[in-house]
């Protein structure tokens, strides 16, 4: 089944998708006419964390008074109604919102695949049974370091057992049931080699590590320390991170499911550090997705370009035509832009030359095998 369902969308998302980004990048004069329209929508359910991440600027915000479960239920069925067709349930800190199951369950209900990324603190194997049972499909795991380092990263201490647990739960959860789950980790100055440690830990849990980058643009991540304290900038610095990549490569050789990146991905991430615009790469996420703050607010398909308007005010529809928000839609796909590090992944995996790269990497790395 799950081979099946990745042909099929190989032939009606993945093809289609990096085709239109070859035009597209080929020829800009040709973007009012083959628009990429959203499919995909990231919910930030709250700004509210357990945890105080040194990274992150959104726990420091002021509480303020969130969407309720009746707003995003509309606020769902609008995105339904116009294309949107799968869901990711994010915040803050998602599983504090108590109504986390019914809204996942609801959006199952209208036919939309959904999945959550969570600091897995809050994960018990009933809350994990509730979500499945709600028809979740996906789970990912923030973790960035092991042990002390784990605590200093998140700002909470004596957690690391705790997240530990919750990460075996899910690795379980994984190889019974038909859901994806995998580790998010962010890369950044400080936590560089505790990568090994977070991909042997994910291993014995039977889980796959995502690499995420430190920002410095989007408004969740504009924390001075990014610049000063965080950013891997100084020839040491990435002489270190030469060498962490040096082990992803090797570990995609010899253990490619493992790990969800590809080696353009891998040969990105040295260069993101030397210029985050990254300008030949065209933002193809900020096309597919889009993302809503906790208030309602359309943050179009990135972090970095503010709001366009408020889904609670006005449907989708509106704002996705709103001329404002069709400009800077093209302006995030050029990349007249900072730069994030925000969808990189799936930018790499819908640029048609960046997949035959991949895709010779792939066949020279079997014949070496084989010979």
């Amino acid at each position: 089944m799950k081979k099946i369902r990745q042909i099929l969308k190989a032939l009606t998302f993945s093809l289609p998708l990096c085709a239109k980004t070859g035009l597209l990048r080929a020829q800009p004069s040709v973007y009012p006419y083959l628009k990429i329209e959203p499919s995909s929508a990231t919910i930030m359910l709250t700004d509210r964390c357990n945890l105080k991440c040194i990274m992150c600027k959104q726990w420091r915000k002021p509480a303020a008074d969130e969407l309720s479960t009746d707003d995003w239920k509309g606020i769902i069925k609008d995105l339904k109604a116009n294309g949107i067709r799968n869901i990711h349930f994010t915040g803050g800190e998602p599983l504090l919102r108590k109504d986390l199951r019914e809204l996942v369950a609801y959006s199952r209900k209208n036919g939309m695949v959904t999945g959550i990324t969570t600091n897995g603190i809050l994960l018990t194997g009933d809350v994990l049974k509730g979500l499945l049972d709600a028809g979740i499909r996906s789970i990912a795991v923030s973790l960035d370091a092991t042990g002390t380092a784990y605590d200093d990263i998140r700002g909470i201490p004596h957690l690391f057992e705790r997240i530990r647990e919750s990460i075996t739960l899910v690795g379980v959860m994984r190889k019974s049931a038909a859901i994806d789950a995998y580790i998010n980790f962010t890369l950044m100055k400080n936590n560089m080699e505790e990568l090994k440690k977070v991909k042997s830990m994910a291993d014995e849990a039977g889980l796959p590590v995502h690499i995420c980058l430190l920002d410095r643009s989007s408004f969740i991540f504009k924390v001075e320390e990014n610049k000063s304290r965080f950013w891997i900038e100084s020839d040491d610095d990435r002489g270190r991170l030469r060498a962490v990549l040096d082990f992803v490569r090797h570990e995609k050789i010899t253990n490619p499911r493992t790990l969800i990146t590809n080696f353009p991905a891998i040969d990105f991430i040295e260069e993101y550090f030397k210029d985050p615009r990254q300008a030949r790469i065209p933002c193809v996420s900020s096309q597919n997705r889009i993302i809503i703050d906790p208030y309602g607010n359309l943050l179009g398909g990135c972090m970095s370009m503010g709001a366009f308007g408020n889904l609670k005010e006005k449907p989708f529809r509106v704002l996705l035509s709103d001329k404002r928000y069709m400009t800077a839609r093209k302006d995030m796909f050029y990349k007249k832009c900072k730069g994030c590090s925000c969808g990189y992944f799936f930018n790499i995996q819908y640029t048609p030359d960046l997949v035959m790269k991949d895709l010779g990497a792939r066949v020279k790395n079997l014949l070496r095998r084989k010979a």
